[in-house]
């Protein structure tokens, strides 16, 4: 079975929620100070310090990083392999070719 719905809280909890009303003071210099505050992080902000902060972010940039060379590096590899390849396998196949070796 349900409650009625009414607009008067039942227990003291919600009236006491329903009643609480935040009424922070003001401070004139508080914009000023985290503008100063920000402005103080920006100048003395290094790369070891943003490193250290950041440690998640630039491992995982490393580790991209690594990956992609690692990748590309491995393809140029494959490519010169290829080509060096097909130039002895020219160079063999020519070597073995009757009409080059009458001339000798």
């Amino acid at each position: 079975m349900k409650a009625p719905h009414s607009k008067e809280p039942t227990d003291s909890l919600s009236r006491t929620l329903a009643d609480w009303r935040v009424a922070p003071g003001r401070t004139p210099e508080f914009r000023a100070a985290v503008w100063a505050r920000i402005g103080d992080d920006k100048a003395t902000l290094s790369w070891a310090v943003y490193a250290r902060r950041n440690a998640g972010i630039v491992a995982g940039a490393l580790a991209l990083a690594a990956t992609v060379g690692g990748v590309i590096g491995k393809e140029q590899a494959r490519a010169q392999a290829d080509a060096a390849s097909a130039r002895l396998a020219a160079a063999y196949v020519q070597g073995l070719d009757a009409r080059a070796m009458v001339g000798r």
